[in-house]
């Protein structure tokens, strides 16, 4: 296999019923600024170093040629993992997270490969973990 050194992860992105609010709430529990020359009628995105978090709107369904019955909030089967600098951010952003409207997963615990991290879901449903590696 060939590698490709400039090969980056330049977006991330999930199909929503809302996208301002889904959008509003990942910005406010991260501090993470949007990227409004992105915005449009179908779309929010939010800055995260060199990624880009995206929100569709469900017409990306169509847009992309998906299969109409496309896993949506709790049906999806993917998840984002936000890495953060120490164990107190994994508890600090765990608490935002529940009281910006996130639901609380698994409260935060070491895992078995040494990492500290929580599970949590979005307001509409999507699994998302905060996550501190090599803790253990």
């Amino acid at each position: 296999m060939t590698a490709f050194p400039s090969v980056s992860l330049s977006f991330v992105s999930v199909i929503c019923n809302d996208i301002v609010a889904q959008s509003v709430f990942y910005a406010g529990v991260f501090a993470l600024p949007t990227a409004t020359e992105l915005s449009s009628d179908h779309f929010r995105a939010l800055r995260l170093g060199d990624t880009i978090l995206g929100f569709h709107t469900t017409a990306a369904i169509s847009l992309l040629d998906l299969p109409q019955d496309t896993p949506i909030g709790d049906a999806a089967a993917a998840f984002w993992t936000f890495e953060v600098h120490d164990k107190q951010d994994v508890d600090t952003l765990t608490d935002s997270a529940v009281a910006a409207g996130g639901r609380l997963v698994k409260a935060p615990y070491t895992t078995y490969y040494g990492a500290y991290q929580s599970v949590l879901r979005d307001p509409e449903g999507n699994v998302f973990r905060i996550n501190k590696s090599g803790v253990a």
